[in-house]
């Protein structure tokens, strides 16, 4: 029972994906679902212009599930209706000439084991139990990942705003060096005694 609660929680649902999409350019991708298999979409722009990206996931037929434009950030959870490929579209089309990177991440929740049938009841809540802890768990993951990616690019504004600060504060500088410079050269010839011989 231990290792199964063991391999339950290691079990890895969803992997991370950085993309860089040209201007004008659109990225499709796709995941094979069952009927009612729980599954999510989540993005984030990461850099590039105003960090804006259209979304759209479809479902096998073609049916617009989820559509999202000039979003920086999203998260979309759905139970797949029909069976087949689920695709979801990255478009950077409103832009001319900027380029973006974004992180995704797909997210497929697998199914319940139906062989609960020679289970005991203790054992069938202690399953639903490990479950529900596995989901809880994902979500602590994504929420993580989340937070990591906000906290890079908060911290990259920081940067290039404290480099911005620097140059400015090193041109005051130099403009206020030059400005003594003169006057104290301006109030010297200004002193200066002239003598005609």
């Amino acid at each position: 029972m231990f290792r199964y609660l063991v391999l339950s929680l290691l079990v890895a649902l969803a992997t991370p994906y950085m993309l860089y999409l040209d201007a004008k350019a659109e990225e499709c991708f796709f995941e094979t679902l069952q009927v009612n298999q729980k599954a999510g979409l989540s993005f984030e722009v990461a850099e590039g212009g105003f960090l804006d990206i259209d979304v759209t996931l479809k479902d096998p037929v073609g049916q617009v599930i989820y559509a999202a434009n000039q979003e920086t950030e999203g998260r979309f959870r759905f139970s797949a209706s029909q069976q087949g490929n689920y695709v979801f579209c990255f478009s950077n089309a409103m832009s001319t000439v900027t380029p973006k990177v974004l992180k995704f991440k797909m997210i497929v929740v697998q199914p319940r084991e139906a062989d609960d049938t020679d289970m005991s009841e203790e054992d069938k809540k202690i399953k639903s139990m490990i479950s529900d802890l596995r989901n809880q768990l994902r979500e602590v993951k994504e929420e993580q990942d989340y937070m990591e990616l906000r906290d890079n690019a908060h911290a990259e504004i920081n940067n290039n705003t404290n480099r911005r600060v620097v140059i400015w504060a090193f041109f005051e500088f130099s403009l206020l060096l030059a400005m003594t410079v003169g006057q104290v050269y301006y109030i010297k010839r200004f002193f200066e005694v002239r003598r005609v011989i």
